[in-house]
């Protein structure tokens, strides 16, 4: 049988990230189109390039076999805990004996890894003759008119966060706060005592903070996250996102499949949206690699791909709207605040979690 011709629409992290996977493989590029191409994809507008991403241990090893990974911020511990309630957890690194839970990257960067690395090789050209079977990637970022959505009724509030009396040894440290509206997640970036800002809440609470007084936004924030880093400056612009979870009911259809954004976006506690693409990139090159090696389907290989991702799929996406919604539900939250007790004084609770949130469902 001829080998598959496999087109990638999307110029995305996900959609490179499968294209230089498939390549690893050992699938010829020749056999690979982008869509856009590389000289097509633009320059990346300032608001996205900006943009930050949690990117998990397991993620960073895979993206790590294709690319040198920018510079980042370190994840060396993760501390939960709930505002107004004395419960937390603590999930460290030497939980799974790990340098780092994960990484924290500026969106333009990882992309510019990845199309430097892109550059190097020769992909398909449009003219190119057609092949006896053509298997379509979607990862356009747009789950589309198929996709399911819960509507969370929140907005984040993005932005930078300086404290410059933090302590050295909180520098790696992410803040996971859970109010009675929404998360409230500071990630540690690269430059020490900086970190990323993702408040949720009500959207018109949301909305109001983007606007408010430098200072008096501060003073909340300072209010909500506590005295351990000390004061809290505020830097740049703000951004506010809606927040809903878009998830497509159908990944994959005979000679088409769905990756990343474009088969669900989620809400970003806990930070999985980018981890759950990537997984699904990399699966779904191992499985049309796969079936190039040994001369089969690759529609056969598209069924397979989509029935082994189900689970990892399916767990990801009820455990961020689970921990979306149900930390503001006012009658459950000491209950909540017991368990994270717990979690915290028993580490063989905190693995599975920890490992849960680092490497996705295994199944």
């Amino acid at each position: 049988m001829t080998a598959a011709h496999i087109l990638i629409r999307g110029a995305g992290p996900i959609g490179l990230a499968c294209a230089l996977f498939l390549v690893r493989r050992g699938v010829p590029a020749r056999q690979i189109r982008l869509d856009p191409d590389l000289h097509q994809a633009g320059e990346i507008p300032p608001h996205l390039a900006q943009r930050v991403l949690a990117v998990s241990e397991g993620s960073c090893q895979l993206l790590e076999r294709v690319i040198e990974l920018p510079l980042s911020g370190r994840i060396r511990r993760v501390e939960v805990s709930l505002l107004g309630h004395l419960g937390r957890t603590r999930i460290d690194a030497a939980d799974l004996k790990v340098a780092a839970l994960g990484r924290v990257l500026r969106y333009g960067d990882l992309l510019a890894a990845l199309r430097q690395q892109a550059t190097l090789l020769q992909w398909a050209d449009p003219i190119d003759p057609p092949h006896s079977e053509c298997i379509t990637v979607h990862a356009e970022g747009d789950a589309g008119d198929d996709a399911s959505v819960r509507d969370f009724d929140q907005a984040a509030l993005l932005g930078e966060v300086h404290a410059p009396q933090a302590p050295s040894a909180l520098h790696d440290v992410a803040f996971e706060r859970f109010t009675a509206h929404g998360p409230l997640a500071l990630l540690p970036l690269a430059r020490p005592g900086y970190w990323s800002m993702v408040w949720c809440d009500r959207v018109d609470t949301s909305r109001e903070r983007q606007g408010a007084d430098r200072a008096q936004l501060e003073a909340a924030l300072h209010d909500r996250i506590g005295p351990r880093l000390g004061p809290l400056q505020l830097q740049g612009p703000l951004g506010c996102a809606p927040l809903s979870r878009r998830t497509r009911r159908i990944v994959h259809q005979s000679d088409q499949v769905w990756i990343g954004n474009a088969a669900q976006s989620l809400h970003p506690v806990a930070g999985q949206g980018l981890n759950l693409g990537l997984r699904d990139a990399f699966e779904l090159a191992d499985a049309l690699a796969h079936a190039d090696r040994l001369g089969t389907s690759a529609r056969h290989a598209l069924q397979a791909w989509g029935t082994r991702r189900h689970a990892d799929r399916l767990a990801t996406v009820r455990l961020t709207d689970l921990m979306a919604s149900s930390f503001t539900w006012p009658l459950a939250r000491p209950l909540q605040s017991a368990a994270l007790g717990l979690l915290d004084i028993a580490a063989p609770l905190r693995r599975p979690l920890a490992s849960r949130l680092m490497f996705g469902q295994r199944s």
